[in-house]
C-alpha cells in the first residue's frame, strides 16, 4: 500500500517555477478516518538553497473542507524544500514534504514583445539601420545586392525543363518509329 496518501497531501501547480518567484501551496488535511478536517492549524516551512527557512501560515479555503492554502515567494533560484506540518490544538495530525525548484532566464525567449532600443543600438554598433513599421517600405529599394561569393542553389524538377523534356520525347519517339518499321507493332 504504498500509494495510498497520508493524512497531510500537500501540492503544488508546478514543480519547476520558470521565471516566476509566487509558490502556491495547496494542502489537503484529512482526520485518522480521512475524512476532511476544517479546524486545523496548517504551516509550511520553506527551506532555501542557502539555507535560510521561513515559515507560512496556511488558510482554509472557505468552500472546500479540509483544504488549506496560501502563496510565498521564492526569491532566488534553486531547489527549495517544503515542510507542511497540520495540527489541532496539542495534537498533531500529520506532515508531507514538498520540493519543487526555481529557474531564472528561462521565459526570456517566449517575450513576444519588441526589444526597441536594443535592435537600435545593435543597428548603430554594426553600421545597420532600424526601420520602424512605416518606414518598412523602403526596405527592398535600400537592399544593395552584391554578388560577393554567395551562391544560391536551384532546384527543378525534371519535366519543368524543356530540353529534357524533348529529349525524353524524341527518344521514346524514335523507339516507337524503329519498332513500326521493323513491324513490331
Amino acid at each position: 500500500m504504498t500509494d495510498t496518501p497520508g493524512q497531510v497531501v500537500g501540492t503544488t501547480p508546478k514543480q519547476v517555477l520558470s521565471d516566476d518567484t509566487r509558490v502556491p501551496i495547496r494542502v489537503e488535511v484529512r482526520d485518522k478516518e480521512f475524512k476532511p478536517v476544517a479546524n486545523a492549524k496548517v504551516q509550511a516551512r520553506f527551506l532555501s538553497p542557502d539555507g535560510t527557512s521561513a515559515t507560512v501560515e496556511l488558510a482554509p479555503q472557505p468552500l472546500e473542507e479540509g483544504i488549506y492554502s496560501g502563496d510565498w515567494t521564492a526569491e532566488k533560484p534553486g531547489t527549495y524544500v517544503a515542510e507542511i506540518l497540520a495540527g489541532r490544538e496539542q495534537e498533531e495530525i500529520g506532515h508531507d514534504v514538498l520540493t519543487f525548484r526555481r529557474e531564472d532566464g528561462v521565459a526570456e525567449n517566449f517575450h513576444t514583445s519588441q526589444n526597441k532600443e536594443l535592435l537600435q543600438k545593435l543597428s548603430d554598433q554594426t553600421g545597420g539601420r532600424y526601420y520602424t513599421p512605416s518606414e518598412a517600405s523602403k526596405l527592398p529599394s535600400e537592399i544593395s545586392y552584391s554578388e560577393a561569393g554567395i551562391t544560391t542553389r536551384e532546384t527543378r524538377d525534371l519535366w519543368d525543363m524543356p530540353v529534357i523534356f524533348l529529349l525524353a520525347l524524341s527518344i521514346r519517339a524514335s523507339e516507337w518509329l524503329l519498332r513500326r518499321k521493323w513491324g513490331v507493332v
